[in-house]
Protein backbone atom coordinates (compact mmCIF):
# COMPACT_ATOMS: atom_id res chain seq x y z
CA UNK A 1 0.00 0.00 0.00
CA UNK A 2 2.00 3.53 -1.13
CA UNK A 3 1.74 6.49 0.21
CA UNK A 4 2.69 9.40 -2.15
CA UNK A 5 2.49 13.68 -1.21
CA UNK A 6 0.96 14.36 -4.31
CA UNK A 7 -2.37 14.00 -6.11
CA UNK A 8 -3.07 10.67 -7.84
CA UNK A 9 -3.60 11.40 -11.55
CA UNK A 10 -2.86 9.23 -14.53
CA UNK A 11 0.03 8.34 -12.53
CA UNK A 12 1.80 8.54 -9.58
CA UNK A 13 5.23 8.32 -7.97
CA UNK A 14 6.02 5.75 -5.56
CA UNK A 15 9.70 5.67 -4.28
CA UNK A 16 10.47 7.61 -7.37
CA UNK A 17 9.24 5.21 -9.70
CA UNK A 18 6.44 6.23 -11.82
CA UNK A 19 3.78 3.90 -11.72
CA UNK A 20 0.30 3.97 -13.67
CA UNK A 21 -3.15 4.79 -11.75
CA UNK A 22 -5.91 2.97 -12.63
CA UNK A 23 -8.08 4.01 -9.25
CA UNK A 24 -10.33 6.33 -7.41
CA UNK A 25 -13.25 8.70 -8.85
CA UNK A 26 -11.67 11.58 -10.89
CA UNK A 27 -13.44 9.79 -13.68
CA UNK A 28 -13.39 12.78 -15.94
CA UNK A 29 -10.24 13.69 -14.58
CA UNK A 30 -11.10 17.35 -13.66
CA UNK A 31 -9.11 17.36 -10.29
CA UNK A 32 -6.04 16.94 -12.04
CA UNK A 33 -6.50 18.98 -15.06
CA UNK A 34 -4.98 22.12 -15.57
CA UNK A 35 -7.60 24.04 -16.98
CA UNK A 36 -9.70 23.07 -14.61
CA UNK A 37 -7.39 24.05 -11.59
CA UNK A 38 -6.76 27.51 -13.22
CA UNK A 39 -10.70 28.20 -13.42
CA UNK A 40 -10.32 27.80 -9.00
CA UNK A 41 -7.37 29.51 -8.86
CA UNK A 42 -9.73 32.07 -10.84
CA UNK A 43 -12.43 31.68 -8.68
CA UNK A 44 -9.99 31.86 -5.31
CA UNK A 45 -9.43 35.71 -6.60
CA UNK A 46 -13.06 36.49 -6.73
CA UNK A 47 -14.39 35.02 -4.43
CA UNK A 48 -11.99 34.13 -1.67
CA UNK A 49 -10.65 30.66 -0.31
CA UNK A 50 -13.60 29.77 1.92
CA UNK A 51 -16.91 31.08 2.44
CA UNK A 52 -17.75 30.17 5.78
CA UNK A 53 -21.38 31.92 6.33
CA UNK A 54 -24.95 30.47 6.31
CA UNK A 55 -26.49 30.71 3.18
CA UNK A 56 -29.14 32.16 4.24
CA UNK A 57 -27.36 34.91 5.70
CA UNK A 58 -28.13 38.84 4.79
CA UNK A 59 -25.47 38.81 2.46
CA UNK A 60 -25.88 36.33 -0.71
CA UNK A 61 -23.27 35.26 -3.43
CA UNK A 62 -24.60 35.17 -6.88
CA UNK A 63 -22.87 32.17 -8.02
CA UNK A 64 -24.68 29.66 -5.70
CA UNK A 65 -28.04 30.71 -7.46
CA UNK A 66 -26.22 30.99 -10.98
CA UNK A 67 -25.23 27.11 -10.59
CA UNK A 68 -28.04 25.99 -8.90
CA UNK A 69 -30.61 27.48 -11.55
CA UNK A 70 -27.90 26.07 -14.28
CA UNK A 71 -27.97 21.99 -12.43
CA UNK A 72 -31.71 21.98 -12.36
CA UNK A 73 -32.06 22.98 -15.92
CA UNK A 74 -29.62 20.32 -17.32
CA UNK A 75 -30.55 17.98 -14.57
CA UNK A 76 -34.20 18.58 -15.75
CA UNK A 77 -35.44 19.48 -12.09
CA UNK A 78 -37.75 21.78 -11.08
CA UNK A 79 -34.74 23.13 -8.23
CA UNK A 80 -31.32 22.05 -7.04
CA UNK A 81 -29.68 22.79 -3.64
CA UNK A 82 -26.08 22.52 -3.07
CA UNK A 83 -24.46 21.61 -0.04
CA UNK A 84 -20.55 21.45 0.96
CA UNK A 85 -20.63 17.34 0.59
CA UNK A 86 -22.48 14.67 -1.00
CA UNK A 87 -22.71 13.01 2.50
CA UNK A 88 -24.25 16.23 4.07
CA UNK A 89 -26.71 16.46 0.48
CA UNK A 90 -28.15 12.68 2.20
CA UNK A 91 -28.03 13.46 5.99
CA UNK A 92 -29.67 16.93 5.24
CA UNK A 93 -32.49 15.26 3.46
CA UNK A 94 -33.09 12.37 5.29
CA UNK A 95 -33.27 14.35 8.23
CA UNK A 96 -36.10 16.16 6.40
CA UNK A 97 -37.73 12.97 4.88
CA UNK A 98 -38.05 10.97 8.13
CA UNK A 99 -39.60 13.72 9.83
CA UNK A 100 -43.30 12.70 8.63
CA UNK A 101 -42.37 9.50 6.82
CA UNK A 102 -40.99 5.81 7.50
CA UNK A 103 -38.21 5.03 5.04
CA UNK A 104 -37.31 1.83 3.05
CA UNK A 105 -33.65 2.05 2.46
CA UNK A 106 -32.07 -0.53 -0.18
CA UNK A 107 -28.69 -2.60 0.50
CA UNK A 108 -27.19 -0.56 -2.10
CA UNK A 109 -27.38 2.84 -0.53
CA UNK A 110 -24.66 4.96 1.26
CA UNK A 111 -24.50 5.09 4.48
CA UNK A 112 -25.13 8.87 4.71
CA UNK A 113 -28.67 8.69 3.16
CA UNK A 114 -29.63 5.67 6.07
CA UNK A 115 -31.60 7.35 9.09
CA UNK A 116 -33.17 6.06 12.06
CA UNK A 117 -34.59 3.50 9.53
CA UNK A 118 -32.79 0.02 9.09
CA UNK A 119 -31.27 -1.25 6.57
CA UNK A 120 -32.53 -3.71 4.32
CA UNK A 121 -30.40 -7.34 4.74
CA UNK A 122 -30.46 -9.13 1.69
CA UNK A 123 -29.72 -8.83 -2.26
CA UNK A 124 -31.00 -5.90 -3.96
CA UNK A 125 -33.55 -8.49 -5.53
CA UNK A 126 -35.01 -9.72 -2.17
CA UNK A 127 -35.40 -5.87 -1.64
CA UNK A 128 -37.14 -5.45 -4.35
CA UNK A 129 -39.50 -8.13 -3.97
CA UNK A 130 -40.17 -6.80 -0.05
CA UNK A 131 -41.16 -3.52 -1.75
CA UNK A 132 -43.72 -5.35 -4.16
CA UNK A 133 -45.59 -7.00 -0.83
CA UNK A 134 -44.82 -4.42 1.39
CA UNK A 135 -48.22 -3.19 2.88
CA UNK A 136 -47.12 0.68 2.04
CA UNK A 137 -48.87 3.32 3.37
CA UNK A 138 -50.35 5.94 0.52
CA UNK A 139 -47.15 7.54 0.53
CA UNK A 140 -43.65 5.70 0.67
CA UNK A 141 -40.55 6.85 0.56
CA UNK A 142 -37.68 4.10 -0.97
CA UNK A 143 -34.07 5.36 -1.10
CA UNK A 144 -31.35 3.48 -3.31
CA UNK A 145 -28.70 3.74 -5.30
CA UNK A 146 -28.89 4.01 -9.17
CA UNK A 147 -24.29 2.65 -9.50
CA UNK A 148 -23.01 0.04 -7.07
CA UNK A 149 -19.78 1.09 -8.03
CA UNK A 150 -17.43 -1.09 -6.37
CA UNK A 151 -19.21 -4.07 -8.45
CA UNK A 152 -20.09 -2.48 -11.42
CA UNK A 153 -24.01 -2.99 -11.69
CA UNK A 154 -26.42 -0.68 -12.47
CA UNK A 155 -29.73 -1.36 -11.09
CA UNK A 156 -32.71 -2.01 -13.28
CA UNK A 157 -36.03 0.24 -11.91
CA UNK A 158 -38.26 -1.14 -14.36
CA UNK A 159 -40.04 -2.75 -11.06
CA UNK A 160 -41.48 0.46 -9.99
CA UNK A 161 -44.08 0.66 -12.83
CA UNK A 162 -45.45 -2.79 -10.93
CA UNK A 163 -46.35 -0.88 -7.71
CA UNK A 164 -49.57 0.18 -7.22
CA UNK A 165 -50.98 3.31 -8.65
CA UNK A 166 -53.45 4.08 -5.91
CA UNK A 167 -50.07 4.83 -3.53
CA UNK A 168 -48.07 7.40 -4.03
CA UNK A 169 -44.13 6.50 -4.13
CA UNK A 170 -41.12 8.58 -4.18
CA UNK A 171 -37.64 7.13 -5.13
CA UNK A 172 -34.89 8.95 -3.78
CA UNK A 173 -31.63 7.87 -6.13
CA UNK A 174 -28.39 8.44 -5.03
CA UNK A 175 -26.34 9.04 -8.41
CA UNK A 176 -23.07 9.76 -7.46
CA UNK A 177 -21.56 7.55 -10.08
CA UNK A 178 -23.55 7.79 -12.77
CA UNK A 179 -23.67 12.21 -12.78
CA UNK A 180 -21.30 13.30 -15.04
CA UNK A 181 -20.87 9.97 -17.13
CA UNK A 182 -23.84 8.01 -18.02
CA UNK A 183 -26.94 9.21 -19.76
CA UNK A 184 -27.94 11.87 -22.16
CA UNK A 185 -24.74 14.86 -22.02
CA UNK A 186 -24.09 12.93 -18.46
CA UNK A 187 -27.15 14.14 -16.71
CA UNK A 188 -27.01 10.95 -15.33
CA UNK A 189 -29.48 7.82 -14.60
CA UNK A 190 -32.76 10.47 -13.69
CA UNK A 191 -34.08 10.50 -17.24
CA UNK A 192 -33.96 6.83 -17.53
CA UNK A 193 -36.39 5.89 -14.76
CA UNK A 194 -40.00 5.36 -15.60
CA UNK A 195 -42.78 7.73 -15.74
CA UNK A 196 -45.86 7.50 -13.86
CA UNK A 197 -48.55 9.70 -12.03
CA UNK A 198 -47.67 7.58 -8.93
CA UNK A 199 -44.10 7.98 -9.28
CA UNK A 200 -41.91 11.12 -7.99
CA UNK A 201 -38.32 10.97 -7.94
CA UNK A 202 -35.35 13.14 -6.13
CA UNK A 203 -32.40 13.01 -6.82
CA UNK A 204 -29.02 13.21 -4.52
CA UNK A 205 -25.99 13.26 -5.39
CA UNK A 206 -22.36 13.45 -4.47
CA UNK A 207 -20.10 16.46 -7.46
CA UNK A 208 -16.72 15.27 -6.17
CA UNK A 209 -16.38 12.39 -8.81
CA UNK A 210 -17.04 13.48 -12.39
CA UNK A 211 -17.86 16.56 -12.19
CA UNK A 212 -14.67 17.51 -10.02
CA UNK A 213 -16.34 20.07 -7.30
CA UNK A 214 -16.44 19.10 -3.72
CA UNK A 215 -19.70 19.68 -2.42
CA UNK A 216 -23.41 17.69 -3.02
CA UNK A 217 -26.71 18.20 -4.30
CA UNK A 218 -29.98 17.68 -4.18
CA UNK A 219 -32.57 17.92 -7.11
CA UNK A 220 -36.40 17.88 -6.89
CA UNK A 221 -39.89 20.27 -6.62
CA UNK A 222 -39.26 23.52 -5.73
CA UNK A 223 -41.70 22.44 -2.67
CA UNK A 224 -39.25 20.46 -1.39
CA UNK A 225 -35.77 22.43 -1.69
CA UNK A 226 -37.80 25.15 -0.48
CA UNK A 227 -38.56 23.20 2.76
CA UNK A 228 -34.62 21.73 2.87
CA UNK A 229 -33.49 25.70 2.76
CA UNK A 230 -35.65 26.31 5.32
CA UNK A 231 -34.34 23.17 7.52
CA UNK A 232 -31.79 24.56 10.69
CA UNK A 233 -29.42 21.83 9.22
CA UNK A 234 -29.05 23.75 6.02
CA UNK A 235 -28.93 27.19 7.62
CA UNK A 236 -25.89 25.92 9.74
CA UNK A 237 -23.70 24.34 7.46
CA UNK A 238 -21.09 26.05 5.83
CA UNK A 239 -21.77 26.03 1.59
CA UNK A 240 -19.55 24.93 -0.91
CA UNK A 241 -16.53 26.75 -1.68
CA UNK A 242 -17.98 29.53 -4.50
CA UNK A 243 -14.54 29.05 -6.22
CA UNK A 244 -15.05 25.78 -6.86
CA UNK A 245 -18.89 26.66 -8.36
CA UNK A 246 -17.10 29.52 -10.10
CA UNK A 247 -15.05 27.16 -11.88
CA UNK A 248 -17.78 24.37 -12.84
CA UNK A 249 -19.66 26.98 -14.75
CA UNK A 250 -16.70 28.12 -17.10
CA UNK A 251 -16.33 24.54 -17.83
CA UNK A 252 -18.81 23.30 -19.58
CA UNK A 253 -16.81 23.03 -22.76
CA UNK A 254 -14.40 21.25 -21.28
CA UNK A 255 -16.70 18.48 -18.96
CA UNK A 256 -18.16 17.99 -22.79
CA UNK A 257 -14.27 17.31 -23.89
CA UNK A 258 -13.47 15.14 -21.00
CA UNK A 259 -16.71 12.86 -21.21
CA UNK A 260 -16.18 12.25 -24.68
CA UNK A 261 -12.39 11.29 -24.17
CA UNK A 262 -13.55 9.15 -21.24
CA UNK A 263 -16.27 7.27 -23.61
CA UNK A 264 -13.52 6.87 -26.26
CA UNK A 265 -11.14 5.67 -23.76
CA UNK A 266 -13.26 2.87 -22.21
CA UNK A 267 -14.40 2.34 -26.09
CA UNK A 268 -10.77 1.36 -26.53
CA UNK A 269 -9.86 -0.82 -23.19
CA UNK A 270 -13.35 -2.65 -23.74
CA UNK A 271 -12.65 -3.22 -27.80
CA UNK A 272 -8.70 -4.47 -27.12
CA UNK A 273 -8.96 -5.73 -23.58
CA UNK A 274 -7.63 -9.62 -24.15
CA UNK A 275 -9.63 -11.18 -21.37
CA UNK A 276 -13.15 -9.85 -20.67
CA UNK A 277 -14.18 -12.75 -18.84
CA UNK A 278 -12.06 -11.01 -16.09
CA UNK A 279 -14.28 -8.01 -15.82
CA UNK A 280 -17.42 -7.38 -15.11
CA UNK A 281 -18.78 -3.50 -16.08
CA UNK A 282 -21.45 -1.12 -16.76
CA UNK A 283 -22.02 -0.23 -20.57
CA UNK A 284 -20.45 3.15 -20.91
CA UNK A 285 -19.24 3.31 -17.16
CA UNK A 286 -15.80 3.22 -16.64
CA UNK A 287 -15.28 0.95 -13.67
CA UNK A 288 -14.12 -2.80 -14.08
CA UNK A 289 -14.47 -5.16 -11.88
CA UNK A 290 -12.13 -7.23 -11.46
CA UNK A 291 -13.48 -11.09 -11.34
CA UNK A 292 -9.48 -13.00 -11.40
CA UNK A 293 -8.08 -11.67 -8.14
CA UNK A 294 -4.93 -12.86 -9.13
CA UNK A 295 -4.49 -10.02 -11.47
CA UNK A 296 -3.97 -7.47 -8.37
CA UNK A 297 -0.64 -8.09 -7.36
CA UNK A 298 0.54 -9.14 -11.30
CA UNK A 299 -0.05 -5.90 -12.10
CA UNK A 300 1.35 -4.38 -9.11
CA UNK A 301 4.07 -6.03 -9.65
CA UNK A 302 4.68 -4.37 -13.21
CA UNK A 303 3.91 -0.76 -11.73
CA UNK A 304 -0.09 -0.46 -12.16
CA UNK A 305 -1.86 0.48 -8.85
CA UNK A 306 -5.51 -0.44 -9.37
CA UNK A 307 -8.67 -0.02 -6.70
CA UNK A 308 -8.33 -2.81 -4.27
CA UNK A 309 -9.16 -2.94 -0.46
CA UNK A 310 -11.47 -5.32 1.84
CA UNK A 311 -15.04 -3.42 1.63
CA UNK A 312 -17.19 -2.90 3.52
CA UNK A 313 -15.10 -4.08 6.73
CA UNK A 314 -11.28 -4.97 7.00
CA UNK A 315 -12.63 -8.33 7.31
CA UNK A 316 -14.05 -8.75 4.50
CA UNK A 317 -12.91 -10.04 0.69
CA UNK A 318 -10.98 -7.65 -1.37
CA UNK A 319 -13.13 -5.70 -3.74
CA UNK A 320 -10.45 -4.92 -6.68
CA UNK A 321 -10.94 -2.58 -9.81
CA UNK A 322 -9.45 -1.35 -12.75
CA UNK A 323 -11.17 2.31 -12.87
CA UNK A 324 -10.61 4.35 -16.04
CA UNK A 325 -10.10 7.92 -16.29
CA UNK A 326 -10.64 10.75 -19.18
CA UNK A 327 -6.94 11.18 -17.82
CA UNK A 328 -5.40 8.03 -19.29
CA UNK A 329 -3.94 8.35 -22.48
CA UNK A 330 -4.33 5.80 -25.17
CA UNK A 331 -0.58 4.20 -24.68
CA UNK A 332 -1.52 4.31 -20.66
CA UNK A 333 -4.21 1.39 -21.48
CA UNK A 334 -1.79 -0.48 -23.90
CA UNK A 335 0.54 -1.33 -21.57
CA UNK A 336 -2.44 -2.09 -19.47
CA UNK A 337 -4.06 -4.60 -21.85
CA UNK A 338 -0.83 -5.82 -22.96
CA UNK A 339 0.00 -6.96 -19.59
CA UNK A 340 -3.44 -8.31 -18.98
CA UNK A 341 -2.24 -10.19 -22.01
CA UNK A 342 0.80 -11.46 -20.65
CA UNK A 343 -1.38 -12.18 -17.49
CA UNK A 344 -3.64 -14.60 -19.11
CA UNK A 345 -0.93 -16.32 -20.72
CA UNK A 346 0.64 -17.46 -17.78
CA UNK A 347 -2.45 -18.89 -16.24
Amino acid sequence: MPTIDHHPGRSILVNGEEWLHFSGTSYLGMASHSQFQNLVMEGIQKYGINFGGSRRSNLQLGIFQEAESYLAEWLGVEAVLTVSSGSLAGQLLIKYLEEEHVCNYAPSIHPALVGQGSLFRGSMEEWIHFIADFEAPPQQILLSSTVDPLFAVAYDFEWLTRLSPKKHTTLVIDDSHGLGILGEDGRGSLHQLPKAPHLEYILVSSMGKALGVPGGLIGGSKALISQLWASPFFGGASPIIPAYLHAFMKSQSLLQQQRKQLQQNIQFFTKVNPAPEYFQQIPGHPVFYIKETGLVNFLAQNKILISSFNYPAAKDPLVSRIVLSAAHTQDDLQKLTTLIQHYQQRQ
